[in-house]
């Protein structure tokens, strides 16, 4: 469901949503104010996008938002999505944040007031606050990374990790194509 921003005027088309043709939003999904939905991108059942606060949501081409996924942030801030980032089943992301192209972000993982630089892989049930992650870093699952210092001991993603990523955004492209193709 695409929704208006409720603290901008009704007559304001400023905080609606932007949807791009090739994208597919789930009917249960709900989207609020000033998200930005690019080419190719996938948002699943009961995902949560809210650009009521944090503003805009910038969601860029060929990422997916799968099931139960939130998405909001602080006033004032924003939250920007590279190309190809996945971000898998009741994540959470919190704004502020900037998340750089290729990068994964597991099931239940928290990440919130972070930078997390190109091609990272952030584990299941991680929570990563208030860090800068530099380009490649591996957060393993369930992991806390709460200080610049936990962040920057961080090693590689591991080769057996490296084409995962690509693997679910080609997945999940070829859903959002799918099931636009049925309505």
């Amino acid at each position: 469901m695409l929704r208006k921003n409720p603290r901008t005027s009704w007559n304001s088309q400023e905080s609606m949503p932007s949807v791009a043709t090739t994208a597919y939003v789930d009917e249960t999904a709900v989207v609020i104010g000033d998200v930005r939905i690019g080419e190719r991108v996938y948002v699943g059942p009961c995902a949560s996008i809210r650009a009521d606060e944090a503003t805009p949501i910038v969601i860029s081409e060929e990422c997916n938002v799968q099931d139960g996924a939130i998405f909001h942030g602080l006033k004032g801030s924003s939250i920007k999505l590279g190309k190809k980032v996945s971000v898998a089943h009741g994540a959470v992301v919190h704004g502020p944040m900037t998340i750089g192209d290729e990068s994964f972000i597991g099931f239940n993982a928290v990440v919130h007031a972070s930078t997390v630089g190109e091609r990272c892989f952030i584990g299941h049930r991680a929570l990563v606050m208030g860090v800068k992650l530099k380009d490649g870093s591996f957060v393993p699952h369930g992991s806390v990374i709460d200080t610049q210092d936990k962040a920057d001991a961080l090693g590689p993603v591991p080769d057996s990790l490296k084409g995962f990523n690509a693997e679910v955004v080609e997945v999940n492209c070829e859903f959002a194509k799918g099931y636009r193709s049925l309505r």
